[in-house]
């Protein structure tokens, strides 16, 4: 088995079938690997983030107070503890720039670890099958719906979204191909 070289600005052949999900769906960071669909990636800065994104958790922060002086005089700033404050953090708190999807509202657009009925993998099926008309797949919607009812339906397969997903896009590349 040999591998082929290409050089920079040559033309690759197409992936194969069962390589397609993965790489250019679930791992795109432009697409949501919860719902497929794509994430929005307009972000402005403000001040100290993201513009309506959520604040960091902790707006107070625990600070020790210590025993500074004592009648022997200076103890310095490691003197013995006489117990902690909250002290209010929202000076240093931060907006970090969150992708949420619109539509599922995963975070990041990753996946969740609960596995999906089978009513919403049919739906997501219809944008999965948008996905991979952008890359140029020309998959029946119809067809790849019907490969992820069928494999949500068989009890190995049930709670394994992501393989359902992989194993139906790749039956459905490799039939319209032919």
């Amino acid at each position: 088995m040999s591998t082929t070289a290409y050089t920079v600005g040559e033309v690759q052949g197409r992936d194969e079938p069962d390589r397609v999900f993965r790489r250019y769906v679930f791992n795109n960071p432009e697409t949501c690997s919860c719902c497929f669909r794509r994430l929005k990636s307009d972000h402005r800065r403000v001040a100290w983030g993201g513009e309506g994104q959520d604040l960091e958790p902790k707006a107070t922060r625990a600070e020790s107070v210590r025993l500074h002086k004592t009648n022997l005089g200076e103890i310095g700033p490691e003197g013995p503890l006489r117990g902690i404050r909250q002290v209010d953090n929202t000076a240093i708190a931060k907006y970090p720039v969150r992708t949420v999807c619109n539509d599922c509202g995963a975070i990041a657009g990753r996946a969740d670890t609960d596995p999906l009925s089978r009513r919403d993998a049919l739906r997501r099926a219809e944008t999965l099958a948008d996905r991979l008309h952008e890359l140029g797949e020309p998959v029946a919607v119809d067809k790849l719906k019907h490969a992820v009812g069928h494999l949500k339906s068989l009890e190995d397969f049930a709670s394994l979204d992501t393989e359902v997903f992989e194993a139906a896009t790749a039956v459905c590349v490799e039939r319209a191909r032919r």
